[in-house]
């Protein structure tokens, strides 16, 4: 094996293990709310130490950012999927909406009770305090040519890989020649 074939696969390698090294998050959740497929999961943190998690575009990563209605929705469509007693006994994670640094410096959110669908607590919770708080990625499927570029791309690299190999072995195989 070549030293350029051993960076190759090496390469390869560190780039299927590269998603194992990644802390784990909570496992997801599929959704749907307003027609819109999300994957929900949640993370134990403080708006303080993450505050690029909360909002609702990129790279806030809370659709419900902003509207207390829609944080009420994805809770009512969560309801007990994430497990019970995460905020705290009997209720799911917390769904922020809202941050007020003025006075108290606290965010709002609402988290569903899993026994009782009809029942969410709407929280003031301190900035600073960690709770589990729920994120969301919206689920956008590939095109379909995208796996198919992928694939030639895949094929054009492995044929061009053997061709050098083969350049190199004709190259090898000439220099021992001229040295006998």
């Amino acid at each position: 094996m070549t030293a350029s074939t051993r960076i190759q696969v090496l390469a390869i390698a560190a780039a299927a293990l590269l998603p194992l090294a990644s802390p784990l998050a909570a496992q997801a959740v599929s959704i749907n709310v307003g027609g819109t497929d999300y994957e929900v999961f949640y993370i134990s943190t403080s708006y303080n130490d993450k505050p690029d998690l909360f909002g609702a575009a990129s790279p806030g990563q809370m659709p419900w950012w902003g509207s207390a209605d829609l944080a009420y929705e994805f809770g009512l469509a969560m309801y007990d999927q994430l497990g019970e007693d995460v905020y705290q006994a009997g209720y799911g994670p917390v769904f922020a909406y809202a941050y007020n640094s003025a006075g108290f410096d606290e965010v709002y959110g609402r988290a569903q009770n899993t026994l009782d669908i009809d029942e969410q607590l709407d929280l003031p919770l301190a900035a600073s305090a960690i709770h589990p708080y729920a994120y969301a990625r919206a689920n956008t499927p590939v095109p379909a040519p995208m796996p198919l570029f992928g694939a030639a791309a895949a094929f054009g690299w492995a044929r061009r890989l053997r061709n050098n190999q083969k350049l190199i072995n004709r190259k090898v195989c000439r220099m021992n020649q001229a040295a006998d």
